[in-house]
C-alpha cells in the first residue's frame, strides 16, 4: 500500500473551483507511478526491462470531486494478479480520512521488446510486498457494451497534449474528452461531478489520429461514449452513470 498527501492546486480545477475528473485520474495514476518508484521499478527501470504496465480497465466511485485548496491524500495498493493481469485499488480520502473516491483498475504486463502482453514474473511483483485488497469494491464486467442506438459527436483530432510517455494517448485524456462530448452535447456546461466511471481500452490512438465520438444510454442507466476510428475501431468506451 501507498498513500501521499496533495492539495487541490487552482490549475486542477475548474469554474466551480473543483478538481476536473483529468487531474483527479492523473492523481490517481501518479500515485501508482509514485508507488512504483519508491519500490524500484521506476520508468528507466522498466524500460532497461522492458516491461510496462499498460491500463485495461477503470472502474471508478466518485462521492464528490475534491475542492480548490482542499487537502486531500490519495493512495493505491495492488490487490491481485494472475497470467499477465494485475488488479489494482485507488482513493482520495478528504482531511478527515473519509473517502471521495475509490476505484479499481485492470492492468497488463506488456513486453515493450516483442510488442505483447507478457506474463506477470517475480521481479514485478516482489517489490510491492503483500497485497492487500484495501477497498474491497465489488467486481465487475470489464466490457462495456456500444448502445445500440448512438447518437455522432464532432471528431476529435488527438493533438500533442493529449500523448504521454508511450507515445499515444494517456488514459485519463479518453475520460475527460468523453465528459466533454457530453457536456458540449448538453450545453450547460456541466461536466460529471459525482456516481461512477468505467473505462474500457481497446486500441491505443496516436498523434495525428482522429476519434470518432458516440454516445447514447446504457443498460444501467447510464451514458455510454464510445471513441472509435473513421473505420469504427473502438479505441476506448467510456460509461458515465450520474449519483
Amino acid at each position: 500500500m501507498y498513500e501521499f498527501k496533495e492539495r487541490v492546486r487552482y490549475s486542477e480545477t475548474d469554474e466551480n473551483e473543483q478538481a476536473t475528473i483529468l487531474s483527479v485520474v492523473n492523481a490517481l495514476q501518479d500515485c501508482s507511478t509514485f508507488h512504483s518508484t519508491e519500490v524500484g521499478l521506476t520508468v528507466d527501470r522498466l524500460r532497461e526491462m522492458k516491461r510496462a504496465w499498460l491500463l485495461s480497465y477503470w472502474d471508478i466511485y466518485i462521492d464528490r470531486m475534491p475542492r480548490l485548496c482542499e487537502r486531500i491524500t490519495i493512495g493505491t495498493s495492488p490487490h491481485a494478479y494472475r497470467g499477465v493481469l494485475a488488479h489494482r485499488n485507488f482513493w482520495i480520502k478528504d482531511e478527515a480520512g473519509a473517502y471521495l473516491l475509490r476505484a479499481d483498475s485492470l492492468w497488463f504486463c506488456y513486453d515493450t521488446e516483442r510488442m505483447r502482453p507478457t506474463k506477470i514474473t517475480e521481479d514485478m511483483l516482489m517489490p510491492f510486498g503483500e497485497m492487500q485488497d484495501v477497498l474491497g469494491l465489488p467486481s465487475s464486467e470489464r466490457r462495456i457494451a456500444e448502445p445500440q442506438e448512438r447518437t455522432e459527436a464532432p471528431s476529435i483530432l488527438v493533438q500533442p497534449h493529449h500523448i504521454d510517455s508511450n507515445h499515444h494517448v494517456n488514459n485519463a485524456q479518453y475520460i475527460a474528452l468523453a465528459d466533454e462530448v457530453l457536456t458540449q452535447q448538453r450545453g450547460d456546461a456541466q461536466h460529471f461531478r459525482a456516481g461512477r466511471i468505467r473505462a474500457e481500452y481497446r486500441k491505443s490512438a496516436v498523434l495525428g489520429d482522429t476519434m470518432i465520438p458516440k454516445y447514447g444510454a446504457s443498460e444501467e442507466g447510464g451514458i455510454v461514449v464510445s471513441l472509435q476510428s473513421p473505420e469504427g475501431e473502438v479505441y476506448c468506451n467510456v460509461e458515465f452513470i450520474q449519483k
